[in-house]
């Protein structure tokens, strides 16, 4: 019963550090994409993350157009809950792929957190790409704002796929391609990345 309750615990807790992630990886995307600040959807993002990223910014300036700050914070929310998931001497989720967390040390753990974060962003992309393919079939002005913060996130990718994919029978195949090929490159990258943690 220990083993069932500390797996739902670690579940939890790997649940709230990956939402937050999220947040803070969808404020840095929103950020290189030019998203507008002033979609609901951004707001809540804003407001979500700004309590944590306001004092960090005092110290980590942005890097050129990019908000380091947001990245960072991304990683550190990652790199915490894999710290507390060894801490608790639990399994931990990276990339798909499930390790026990009790002999890595602190430099896996280190890495372990940057695949993490890659494999984030990779989902960030997928999940928008799917959710707008979602909404685009429900014609409600309350996914308006949705809608429109996901489209200027996830065009610079879908828009150059359906320069050289034209729709069949009316039917627009970027999405498909896009979300595939994204699966693609997030297996190769995180998978090449993770080989000598699961191969030991």
């Amino acid at each position: 019963m220990g083993g069932a309750f500390q797996d739902a615990f670690s579940f939890l807790i790997s649940m709230v550090f990956n939402l937050y992630a999220m947040l803070l990886a969808l404020r840095f995307i929103m950020q290189i994409f030019r998203a507008d600040y002033y979609n609901p959807l951004a707001q809540f993002v804003v407001k979500m993350t700004d309590p944590v990223l306001k004092p960090v910014r005092r110290f980590v300036p942005s890097f050129k157009t990019y908000d380091t700050s947001s990245l960072l914070l991304t990683f550190v929310v990652l790199l915490a809950k894999l710290i507390l998931l060894k801490v608790l001497g639990s399994t931990v989720l990276i990339a798909g792929k499930a390790l026990y967390s009790e002999p890595l040390s602190f430099g896996s753990m280190f890495f372990l957190g940057i695949v993490d974060v890659i494999h984030l962003l990779f989902n960030v992309f997928i999940f928008a790409m799917i959710i707008q393919a979602v909404l685009s079939w429900i014609q409600n002005p309350a996914t308006d704002s949705i809608r429109n913060l996901l489209s200027g996130i996830t065009e610079p990718i879908l828009g150059p796929i359906r320069k050289r994919v034209p729709p069949v029978g009316g039917l627009d195949l970027s999405v498909l391609i896009g979300v595939l090929a994204l699966f693609f490159l997030r297996i190769l990258i995180t998978q090449s990345l993770m080989a000598p943690f699961v191969g030991s």
